[in-house]
């Protein structure tokens, strides 16, 4: 016997009791979890629950019944593993049953016992002194009778907790074993456990088909969501945009209006401040605007070489006033594509924008055009601050920033990410401890 981890924890009162979990036990209750996950009465929650002798929540309208494959697998592991019998017993609700009847509802609340908020809550750390008096207990069992296990079970429980007590003892279920459940005899081969035979596959496979369905509902609450989200926003952004455009504006003419008759130079650089934020916050509000409700793309044939070329060339001097060294790498000839080109170009202006602020001063910016077989990416790569995982996976989300990470992110990129989609592109950011990648990838147009 070598038990690798541990059965849920059997509870009385203040008291706790572990039991080690078998291979056989493992590959019961993994076939039980697996198999309870794809029955409407749990998937739906279609039960409710009490609590048993061992303090745990369990169904006591559980109105799936096992197939008779899983049934008789549940029994021949309780009648060979020790300790599964013991917990399923200790579990049990119920003041008798069967051995039979014991796997059914074991099968039935495989996934509650484990669920139990605290079902794992304080386990111990499992000795090598521990290991070996399970080992001793296990060589002494199988010199045992089954219907001997649960009257010799204190010695599993004490093996690791405290002495089991006489109350709780007298809850447990008293369990009846039959001739066939203890001989292991399988139920005969009528047509409907010959189909069910057919139909059984083993649990790497169940495992791997309910990961997949997992992802499957995974990808589309993702899809519904962010639905959801965007008709959220856009409301957000209709009604921010009538609640504060106007009081801003206000705001904007006011400083304006002082400033025109200040003879102040430093009340006059304050008043400019005013009316310079005045129209950041606009800016910001517009482009919540737009990443909610963007305006379709006007397109049409742009030579995607020089659209890139041209916006560099628009941050040559600020980049060099900040001792930034901008570059740009571009294929020899000509890339035509489909572009809203004013929108296009506004997408790589915040990306620059987005490096030149993560550098602050003294860095290096390349921008690069770079053609694949079906598709051409358009890299900002940087020197700057990098990105944490969690900034890289939610940089294009309205609601996130990470200028706590040295990095502003701010407004500007989901405009970028928004442009991108309307013209049928990826946008990615990439980068470690140090320097960030930003990318556009756009399909090449069919020749």
């Amino acid at each position: 016997m070598s038990p690798i981890h541990l059965l849920p924890s059997l509870r009385f009162e203040s008291n706790r009791w572990w039991l080690p979990r078998s291979l056989v036990a493992t590959e019961c209750l993994t076939g039980l979890l697996l198999r309870s996950n794809e029955t409407d009465a749990f998937a739906l929650g279609e039960h409710t629950e009490q609590r048993n002798h061992a303090g745990h929540a369990v169904a006591d309208d559980a109105s799936s019944t096992p197939d008779p494959i899983t049934l008789q697998q549940t029994i021949e592991a309780l009648r060979t593993d020790p300790p599964l019998l013991i917990f399923a017993a200790a579990s049990f609700p119920g003041d008798s049953t069967s051995l039979t009847g014991l796997a059914a509802w074991l099968a039935e609340n495989a996934i509650t016992l484990f669920t139990d908020g605290d079902a794992f809550l304080g386990a111990p750390v499992v000795t090598s002194a521990t290991r070996s008096r399970w080992s001793e207990l296990d060589a002494y069992f199988k010199t045992l009778p089954v219907e001997q296990w649960l009257a010799d079970a204190t010695l599993w429980l004490e093996a690791t907790g405290p002495s089991v007590a006489v109350s709780w003892r007298d809850r447990w279920p008293s369990v009846s074993f039959t001739a066939a459940e203890l001989n292991g005899a399988s139920p005969s081969p009528t047509p409907e456990i010959a189909a069910t035979e057919i139909a059984a596959v083993d649990s790497l496979q169940q495992l791997a088909r309910q990961m997949q369905h997992t992802r499957t509902l995974e990808r589309s609450f993702d899809r519904r969501l962010h639905t959801q989200k965007l008709a959220a926003l856009k409301q957000f952004a209709y009604g921010l945009s009538h609640e504060i455009n106007n009081p801003l504006a206000n705001i904007s003419t006011r400083a304006q209006h002082l400033k025109q008759g200040e003879t102040d130079p430093q009340r006059s650089a304050s008043l400019q401040k005013i009316v310079d934020q005045v129209y950041r916050a606009h800016e910001m509000i517009a482009d919540l605007m737009f990443y909610a409700n963007p305006s379709l793309p006007e397109t049409s044939r742009c030579d995607l070489n020089l659209l890139v070329r041209s916006v560099a060339d628009e941050f040559v001097d600020e980049a060099d006033s900040l001792s930034i060294r901008l570059e740009t790498e571009t294929p020899v000839g000509e890339l035509w594509f489909d572009l809203d080109e004013p929108m296009f170009g506004e997408a790589l202006r915040v990306l620059l924008r987005n490096s030149i602020e993560a550098i602050g001063s003294s860095g290096t910016i390349v921008m690069s055009v770079v053609p694949e077989a079906t598709r051409v990416l358009v890299h900002v790569a940087d020197s700057g601050p990098g990105l944490s995982r969690a900034a890289r996976e939610h940089a294009f989300d309205p609601y996130f920033s990470g200028r706590e990470a040295g990095r502003g992110l701010g407004l500007g990129l989901c405009r970028a990410y928004r442009i991108a989609k309307l013209h049928n592109a990826d946008i990615t950011l990439a980068g470690g401890a140090s320097g960030c990648v930003a990318t556009i990838a756009i399909g090449k147009s069919p020749a």
